[in-house]
């Protein structure tokens, strides 16, 4: 059986609406699959453990961290090797990844959520949510315009 992109997005969308829903997860709204508040959760979780510090964390990772962002990477992993995609390529730089993705989540944090987050924000009908996703599109065509003219 084959699903669609459209059929996999409304059946992840309406999973982490009614895991919400069932878990009760709230404050903060929109928190059922969002990779950056639950990769930030994971980090303060482990070195709140190993520390000893009091990073925060949302509510419902307190006792013991979401698991989401560990579950995409190793299904995006299986996935790819499924479908005899997985390749490792060579990038621009590790350091510069790295420090690109930092703050890529630390931005995401700021303006509060990833685009998961802010798609389930705007399909509960708020504002922030919808105007989150604009900000995003337009952040991604001016980056890949500047992009392009340095390539």
């Amino acid at each position: 059986m084959k699903v669609s992109p459209l059929q996999t997005g409304l059946i992840a969308g309406f999973s982490a609406i009614l895991l919400e829903v069932i878990f009760k997860v709230s404050p903060p709204p929109a928190y059922g699959l969002c990779v950056a508040c639950h990769t930030r959760d994971l980090v303060n979780w482990i070195v709140n453990s190993v520390a000893g510090t009091t990073l925060g964390m949302a509510p419902v990772s307190k006792f013991f961290p979401l698991l989401t962002v560990v579950g995409l990477l190793i299904g995006a992993l299986i996935g790819a090797i499924v479908h005899k995609d997985f390749k490792i390529r060579k990038t621009h730089g590790l350091v510069t990844g790295f420090i690109l993705g930092f703050l890529v989540l630390n931005f995401a944090l700021l303006m509060g959520g990833c685009p998961v987050r802010m798609g389930l924000r705007t399909a509960y009908g708020d504002l922030f949510g919808l105007l989150g996703i604009l900000g995003i599109a337009a952040g991604v065509i001016v980056s890949t315009e500047v992009y392009l003219k340095k390539a």
